[in-house]
């Protein structure tokens, strides 16, 4: 894919053209309605984000060897300097994201540099609040805390995750008596008029670089407010970490969202970007298991979780929101269930369902099987065995974590996979 930005169309042969403002929308307008105006380095950035979210929404992935995708993009910046020597920064974090062939030009805008506006700085936190479970967990325990806390959201034309935000936002307001600061943003690409993007059938669905946009917001956020101290992202650590569950899933058929990797680069950016030595993004459930994670939910806030969305299928599988088959479905019912939380959010109970005679590439029973022979792999877990376990999943030789940590949280998880599991007849004979 060569992905072209620029203020008007250009006959310039290219497979996409993105105009900020036709079918690039950047979030400046938002930014500009909650924080009065915006200097050329925050514009630029949105630019950045949006550009890179957008052309790989645009860059359909084929299949086996063609999966790994080469783009190249060009992108109007006016702190072309700046960009220009954080350019490795970007590249590192979108290979650890996405695991493609990455290609980033920065040419001039035409438009005077200004200086960055510098917030006195506050104690106060910035929370990616998506609608998922694990982000509604960390915003339940930061908001008893004596911190400002500021929620941003990144909105698509995806209505059922948008409402979960605002209900899960008015839940916990409802609790605390008191309003939540929540800064949203519609950013992406859009077919208008003659201004060209492909259509949902045609879109690259996976979304890895997602968390890079999702991270900008909130370091923007952050910035202007302040808060230069904490920007959370919550992921439990299963899939944060991520390892894969199955040799067929390595690399790039594996995602990589909240890696600490990532995280790491996209901490060194925004500190060079904004110029604050101390700003810092962590994940305070690296390494909880998501069942550790629910349990955190103060009682008050339980009827919430029902109103969270963690399936990846979430706007194409009817009114229950949830698929049931795909692995963020399985891990989130047995981390509900070991919390004996039973919920009947599922488009398919593929728990009850007559599994041994379903064909092997059927999807959720591949699915079902990779996350049970996963388990396996760590249950029963000693010391002695660290090695071989080191070797088979080779993703835990890392030096952005903790792979004593790692292994001890998936071992706690693989219990409660077997825990719940256990209790589901025709899914207990699957179980060695």
């Amino acid at each position: 894919m060569r992905c072209v930005v620029c203020d008007t169309r250009t006959d310039e042969p290219h497979d996409l053209i993105l105009v900020p403002g036709k079918n690039l929308v950047t979030g400046e307008k938002a930014f500009v309605q909650e924080f009065g105006d915006i200097t050329s380095i925050e514009r630029d950035l949105l630019t950045l984000a949006s550009a890179i979210f957008a052309t790989d929404l645009a860059s359909k992935r084929d299949e086996r060897e063609a999966y790994i995708r080469t783009i190249q993009i060009t992108i109007p910046v006016t702190n072309l300097r700046l960009f220009n020597s954080l350019k490795d920064l970007i590249l590192s974090s979108l290979i650890v994201l996405s695991s493609d062939n990455w290609n980033i030009k920065f040419v001039r805008r035409n438009c005077a540099e200004d200086n960055l506006k510098m917030a006195p700085e506050i104690d106060g936190r910035v929370l990616l609040f998506s609608g998922g479970l694990d982000s509604y967990a960390a915003a339940t325990y930061l908001c008893n805390e004596k911190k400002d806390l500021f929620l941003v959201s990144h909105i698509t034309h995806n209505n059922t995750v948008a409402s979960s935000q605002l209900e899960l936002k008015e839940t916990i307001e409802k609790q605390l008596g008191k309003q939540l600061q929540r800064y949203a943003f519609r950013v992406g690409g859009r077919k208008l008029g003659d201004y060209y993007f492909p259509g949902d059938n045609e879109r690259e669905d996976s979304q890895r670089t997602r968390s890079f946009l999702f991270l900008s917001l909130a370091a923007l956020v952050a910035h202007r407010k302040g808060c230069t101290k904490i920007i959370n992202i919550a992921e439990n650590g299963q899939f944060a970490i991520h390892v894969p569950l199955s040799a067929a899933r390595i690399g790039p058929f594996s995602t990589h969202t909240a890696h600490p990797e990532f995280i790491h680069h996209m901490q060194s950016f925004f500190r060079e970007l904004f110029d604050k030595d101390n700003l810092e993004i962590i994940n305070p459930f690296l390494y909880k298991t998501k069942a550790e994670v629910v349990s955190m939910i103060p009682s008050k806030f339980r009827d919430g979780i029902e109103k969270s969305i963690s399936c990846w299928k979430s706007s194409r599988v009817s009114s229950f929101n949830h698929c049931g088959e795909c692995i963020p479905c399985l891990s989130r019912r047995v981390a509900l269930e070991v919390n004996g939380i039973i919920l009947a959010e599922y488009s398919r109970d593929i728990l009850v369902g007559d599994i041994e005679n379903l064909s092997y590439d059927n999807n959720g029973k591949r699915n079902l099987i990779d996350y049970l022979e996963f388990a396996y792999s760590f249950r029963g877990y000693s010391p002695r065995k660290k090695e071989d376990l080191m070797i088979q999943f080779s993703d835990l030789y890392n030096d952005f974590f903790d792979s004593d940590q790692a292994i001890a949280m998936y071992c706690r998880m693989a219990n409660d996979i077997y825990s719940v599991m256990s209790k589901y007849p025709k899914v207990s004979k699957l179980l060695r």
